[in-house]
């Protein structure tokens, strides 16, 4: 067919769109199909009959409702392949249905801006932002901040043209050796919750879809593929899916499966955790996506209530002859449509309107959100006086951190930035040549005699084994014996750390200063020395409990080789030993179990239940200003509400932002409960000797447990403790409920 009468046939069938008289051209389908990476041949002739049908169906409907309605229609009218190309994946997106004017879609990685994958054939972006990881922005315990923070990533994504962003993370922090940590939103499910549903909607503002990930439990990175995570009904509901429920609350539009198994199923390919407690419970009725080669039968695929087999359908692939007017094929492929019309991006695809590298433009605003997470999530953790910096004699600066120059997760999570600037290179920006001595070993002689050592240490990937996915990290850091020396040597060390949670820290009482700083991304560097001269006030607290040794951790002895392995063989198996208990000689892999013995004791629920002192509590950020809290008062409000209020002023001499954090405790209950529970918080902005009135409401989820006995949330009538301070283990109010 002539391609000058295939565009003026799409632009007629454009006409049908009420709202898309704005398109300036014809659709050219062939460029989505291009960017797929496949190569097609125009229509055959009459198909330009269909291609004007199927366009209004791509429409984005006023209710979301309706999608399932349109999508039905293009069913109809999908050939058998045509369905089995939708649910094996492209690689990095899904198939174009050229014939019917269905565009492609394109996925990017990660949480933390976009991963531009050097090896990929399609250069979607010169650069690309490199923000600090979620695990920093929930530091921060700001929502708002949040929906910036994840608005701006959108807008990059539109201005390359990517629809579906493969993140944020949710998973919760339970060890602090989990090679992903950085990733995902912290330990408590009401922070993560309360982060995410902001994230989801800064994201989607823009118009590309949040891919909630990873379902579930993947809370070890330890032979991911081989684990199986043992838990009960409880802990799922109260722990490790309130963030997964938020995000669907928030409008979320895909779910990612995780790699491990749960209770002796892979994820991506589990009846029981897909299609029953992700749908049937938590009410997800949009696309459900594997992670990259995470599923191994796809009969149990099919019926699992998973919709996309990534990367390419490689499960599913050995099924093709077989599936034929398969019913759950049918399914599959409706949810795929009905998400893709719902959210608006076949609409925007297939006129050529997704795409917006006017936003490139933005990149300077990007930039500034960056710098504005870092500073308002890194955590002053101890400060003996010597913050912030105001010697004028040399400053020694060190560590394995001093010169990395991507501050930012390994794998998937990895994003390079660009004008990125390493620790070292700020400290001579910002205190001269004259007065800096950078020293990748520094000798005793050095430490000794420097004013001020700052040690920026952590995991850094140019010199071992760096965090990220595929693996878990060490406990100790590779600078422990440094750090520990320096201390001893100089009592102005003030030691910066680099990493997606706790370390060991037997240093860190003689230490003159401590923070935690995670991955900051192309702006990290800068907001550190901010906050390290006092141009910014610290405002970040925790969210996870930092421990003082592994062995307080309930991850302690996870990591092991499993006396008693299950054998799985397949073909499927053959070369995934990396991420597998692996037998070559069978070439079958065999799972090893995790039993969540902990339950719903997480964190600091267990740190409370067993009176376990941690080094850093779960909360826990200091500020160069003080803060006092009085007048506790709670008053109950129409519709079950309970108002908790009390008075916050900033006692010291400077502006300084404070999080007041509210905990809720059930004494007596029929089932065991933690001492105390994270239910709301608030960051307050307040000038030198400035007073405000912070009231948090309560409504019954607050108050609730899930019962065992009678499968559904349950609130027990009696007496419940409040609990409001600092954070966990500064607790300045009490009352009583």
């Amino acid at each position: 067919m002539n391609r000058s009468l295939l565009l003026i046939g799409c632009a007629l069938a454009l006409s049908l769109f009420p709202q898309c008289l704005h398109a300036q051209t014809a659709p050219d389908v062939s460029s989505d199909i291009g960017a797929a990476g496949a190569v097609q041949k125009d229509p055959a002739a009459g198909d330009l009959e269909l291609v004007a049908k199927t366009l209004p169906l791509l429409k984005r409907p006023a209710n979301p409702k309706d999608a399932a309605k349109q999508a039905q229609e293009l069913l109809k009218l999908l050939t058998d392949d045509e369905k089995f190309q939708l649910i094996c994946g492209t690689g990095m997106g899904t198939a174009a249905i050229p014939r019917l004017g269905i565009p492609a879609t394109r996925f990017a990685d990660a949480s933390s801006g976009i991963r531009l994958d050097p090896k990929a054939k399609e250069k979607l972006l010169e650069k690309s932002t490199a923000f600090p990881c979620t695990l920093l922005l929930t530091s921060t315990w700001s929502p708002a901040l949040a929906f910036d923070y994840a608005r701006a990533i959108g807008e990059e994504c539109r201005a390359a043209g990517i629809d579906v962003l493969l993140g944020p993370g949710v998973n919760i922090y339970r060890k602090s050796t989990n090679g992903r940590n950085f990733e995902y939103m912290g330990e408590d499910p009401w922070l993560a919750s309360r982060m995410v549903e902001a994230y989801v909607r800064g994201l989607q503002d823009t118009g590309v879809m949040a891919t909630v990930k990873h379902y579930l439990c993947n809370n070890t990175d330890y032979k991911r593929k081989s684990m199986n995570a043992v838990v009960e009904e409880r802990p799922l509901h109260e722990i490790y899916t309130p963030a997964f429920q938020a995000a669907i609350d928030a409008g979320a539009w895909a779910i990612m499966t995780s790699y491990n198994q749960v209770n002796g199923e892979w994820a991506g390919q589990s009846k029981e955790m897909v299609a029953g407690f992700l749908r049937e419970q938590l009410g997800f009725p949009w696309l459900v996506m594997t992670d990259w080669v995470s599923t191994w039968d796809g009969g149990k695929i099919l019926a699992s209530g998973t919709d996309l087999d990534m990367p390419t359908g490689r499960a599913l692939q050995p099924l093709k002859g077989k599936l034929q007017g398969n019913a759950d094929v049918d399914r599959m492929v409706g949810n795929i449509l009905k998400t893709f019309i719902a959210s608006g991006v076949y609409e925007a695809e297939a006129t050529n309107q997704f795409k917006k590298p006017e936003l490139l433009e933005k990149f300077p605003a990007h930039v500034a959100v960056a710098r504005e997470v870092n500073e308002q999530g890194i955590v002053l953790l101890k400060n003996s006086g010597v913050l912030p910096l105001s010697t004028n004699g040399s400053i020694l600066v060190c560590g394995n951190n001093a010169e990395r120059r991507e501050l930012s997760g390994g794998g998937s999570g990895h994003v390079a930035g660009y004008d990125t600037v390493t620790y070292a290179e700020e400290a001579v920006k910002r205190f001269g040549k004259d007065r800096v001595i950078v020293a990748a070993a520094p000798t005793d002689e050095q430490l000794k005699a420097a004013s001020v050592v700052l040690m920026f240490s952590g995991f850094n990937p140019a010199k071992e084994r760096t965090e990220g996915e595929g693996s878990n990290r060490t406990f100790d850091l590779p600078d422990d014996a440094l750090i520990a020396r320096s201390v001893k040597l100089n009592p102005k060390t003030v030691v910066f750390l680099t990493s997606g949670g706790g370390v060991a820290n037997d240093w860190a009482d003689e230490a003159a200063a401590v923070l935690f700083g995670s991955y900051g991304g192309q702006a990290g560097a800068p907001a550190a020395f901010d906050i390290l001269l006092g141009d910014t006030n610290p405002s970040g607290k925790l969210p996870f409990t930092w421990e003082r040794r592994f062995e307080d951790s309930v991850g302690f002895g996870e990591d092991r080789i499993p006396p008693n392995p299950t054998p799985y063989v397949s073909p499927m198996f053959v070369g995934r030993e990396g991420a597998f208990f692996f037998d070559k000689a069978s070439n079958a892999v065999f799972t090893y179990d995790v039993p969540y013995n902990d339950g719903v004791f997480v964190g600091y629920r267990r740190f409370d239940s067993k009176n376990l002192s941690p080094r850093f509590p779960f909360g826990h950020g200091l500020s160069y200003t003080t803060f006092d809290y009085r007048d506790l008062k709670v008053t109950k409000q129409d519709g079950g509400k309970t108002a908790v209020s009390f008075t916050l002023k900033n006692t010291g001499k400077r502006a300084g932002a404070e999080v007041a954090q509210l905990y809720i405790g059930d004494p007596k209950c029929s089932v065991p409960r933690p001492p105390k529970e994270l239910k709301g918080f608030q960051k307050i902005l307040l000038a030198p000797g400035e007073s405000k009135v912070v009231t948090m409401e309560l409504g019954e989820e607050a108050f609730r447990f899930w019962n065992p006995a009678t499968r559904q949330w349950t609130v027990e009538p009696g007496e419940f403790d409040l609990f409001v301070g600092s954070s966990s283990r500064d607790i300045r109010l009490k009352g009583r409920l």
